[in-house]
């Protein structure tokens, strides 16, 4: 029996791979969503309970349904994952839930994926599993001999179960940032942060106006100006951090996006908790010695708890290794409707960090390979 075929395939029902297929299938493309999951949104379900979204909600809905009034500014994590509910049921999108892909392969100028239910085959392949799949822990010297609680951040869903708990979180990103926070509003008995970097930090709403809005209008400016603008307004909004602590940035947030794939920290509370002692910031983690962890300079302190907020990596290599598509580092060399040369017909959308706001930009890479898709399938029936 041969596989199921179908003009577009979409990998992952998350917020990118919804909004292709939507818009696919706008485009009358016959599309299925395949999905790992018995859910939409799977990895936003997984989130920690507080979280809220650091864009705001009339410029992070995916195109043809907005997010509504009732879910607030900042929608909650519940919210969101709501809203992707609605929009898959309303766009009435095709999705094969419970279905892992394990591969994917070209044969006969068509792309084959050998998936859990058997093989499926398209002359189209979107892959929107996300930037954020595979959790990243470094390997700290004598990791294994720490005495305390050691997770990622990926495992941390609750501040309760640090009540009156030393806490150490490792990493200054927007994960870790807010995990500090959360942990500081919620009656952790300390909370510390270990910064190796210094990081880019935009106040998340500053007179009425969304630190994202900023983003997407500076967007056509040369990298340098944005950078140049970034590190001029953090140094008026937040001030000097180093008396605290946290280095100043090395770089602006345009060349950090672009160079390490991480987005500024979206400021709703963390610089004011540390300025007021309810985070304190500590070197960077070098390794650990029993119930201590040992800092960059040969400090040493003794936390209950590590919550290693260490990133994320794509975890494309099973899927796509074998194509020679990916960077060193395991991510896409090409984005939205750019293909690459060892791979026509294979897309990726989800997996740059942007200064505009992730979400905003997956509505405009979805519409952009929608297109794509459609032009291609038109020019290869025409006569």
């Amino acid at each position: 029996m041969g596989a199921d075929s179908y003009q577009a395939i979409v990998i992952g029902a998350g917020p990118g791979g919804l909004a292709t297929a939507a818009m696919l299938t706008r485009r009358k493309v016959d599309t299925v969503i395949v999905e790992q999951a018995e859910s939409v949104g799977a990895s936003w379900r997984s989130r920690y309970d507080n979280l809220h979204l650091n864009t705001v909600r009339w410029l992070s809905h995916l195109p043809g349904l907005r997010i509504a009034r009732k879910y607030g500014r900042w929608p909650s994590r519940d919210g969101f994952v709501e809203y992707l509910e609605e929009y898959y049921r309303r766009l009435l999108l095709p999705v094969q839930f419970g279905t892992r892909v394990d591969r994917i392969e070209q044969r006969n100028g068509n792309w084959l994926l050998r998936t859990s239910g058997g093989e499926i085959s398209a002359s189209n392949v979107v892959i929107a599993t996300g930037h954020q799949r595979a959790p990243h822990l470094p390997d700290w010297p004598s990791r294994e001999t720490f005495s305390g609680e050691l997770i990622h951040s990926a495992s941390y869903h609750s501040p309760a179960p640090y009540s009156g708990r030393d806490v150490l979180v490792v990493g200054t990103g927007d994960s870790g940032s807010g995990i500090a926070l959360d942990l500081a509003r919620n009656r952790a008995g300390r909370v510390r942060i270990a910064v190796r970097t210094g990081p880019n930090i935009v106040i998340g709403d500053r007179f009425g106006i969304p630190a994202q809005l900023l983003g997407i209008i500076s967007q056509p400016l040369p990298g340098r100006v944005i950078d140049f603008l970034g590190l001029l307004s953090q140094r008026i909004s937040v001030g000097n951090l180093s008396k605290y602590g946290i280095p100043n940035p090395e770089v602006g947030p345009y060349t950090r996006a672009i160079r390490d794939y991480i987005g500024p920290i979206v400021d709703f509370g963390f610089v004011h908790a540390v300025k007021h002692g309810r985070i304190e910031v500590v070197p960077a983690v070098e390794g650990f010695d029993g119930a201590e962890v040992i800092l960059a300079g040969g400090g040493r302190v003794r936390p209950d708890a590590v919550i290693a907020a260490t990133g994320f990596r794509p975890g494309l290599e099973p899927l796509v290794g074998h194509l020679g598509i990916l960077s060193a580092a395991g991510r896409p060399l090409v984005h939205g409707p750019q293909t690459h040369d060892n791979a026509p017909g294979l897309y990726f959308v989800g997996y740059k960090a942007e200064i505009s706001g992730n979400i905003h930009q997956m509505s405009i890479q979805a519409r952009k390979i929608a297109g794509a898709i459609a032009s291609a399938l038109t020019s290869k029936e025409a006569p």
